[in-house]
């Protein structure tokens, strides 16, 4: 196997996991509608209910665009520079981010952690995300160290990007507060499979 062929499957499998975080934290923070029997033997409560489904699908969709999007924009310029043999440009990508002034340090601070975690696990060896983990990091406490770093960095950039929301009231602020806990769930959980 070439370097170049063994960069891209742990690039896949980096990928993939993120993408399993990204469906774990949609399906447990966007409420799916409920069908009950009397909506079918009611037409128009179907087709209300048809509606609200179909509405829950696009806001599934486009919570999981947006949640992965810095991910991997990140792992891929994270391959790449392995590819090429490069440093990673942390500057480009938080100005590809596209974040108001008053974030950019902590969505800097975000970004910078995730080129680490990220590179640390594409120069591991293994042949899935357990075994690219459990060789990168060796035991459950220095996995944990890193992923906290990490749920800290997110919460930080929520908490400064705050400002720029105009619905801020607590259904937001519960909503946020849900989806850092889903994510930090996602990873405390993950890593005791792990090790």
């Amino acid at each position: 196997m070439s370097v170049t062929s063994g960069f891209r499957d742990k690039y896949c499998t980096v990928l993939e996991n993120e993408k399993a975080l990204t469906s774990h934290v949609a399906g447990k923070v966007i409420d799916k509608p409920q069908l009950s029997l009397w909506m079918v033997l009611v037409p128009i409560f179907f087709v209300f209910y048809f509606f609200q489904f179909k509405r829950y699908k696009n806001g599934l969709q486009t919570f999981k665009f947006d949640f992965i999007k810095t991910r991997k924009r990140v792992l891929e310029a994270v391959h790449q520079s392995q590819v090429e043999n490069k440093r990673v440009d942390v500057e480009a990508l938080v100005a590809a981010g596209n974040v108001p002034d008053h974030a950019r340090a902590a969505y800097g601070v975000w970004v910078q952690k995730l080129v680490v975690f990220f590179t640390s696990l594409l120069e591991a060896e293994g042949h899935d995300y357990s075994a690219l983990v459990k060789a990168c990091y060796k035991k459950k406490s220095s996995y944990l160290i890193v992923l906290h770093g990490l749920n800290t960095a997110e919460r930080d950039l929520n908490r400064a990007l705050f400002p720029n929301l105009d619905n801020m009231d607590e259904r937001t602020t519960m909503a946020i507060e849900a989806i850092e806990k889903c994510t930090a769930d996602f990873r405390r959980n993950q890593a005791k499979e792990i090790f």
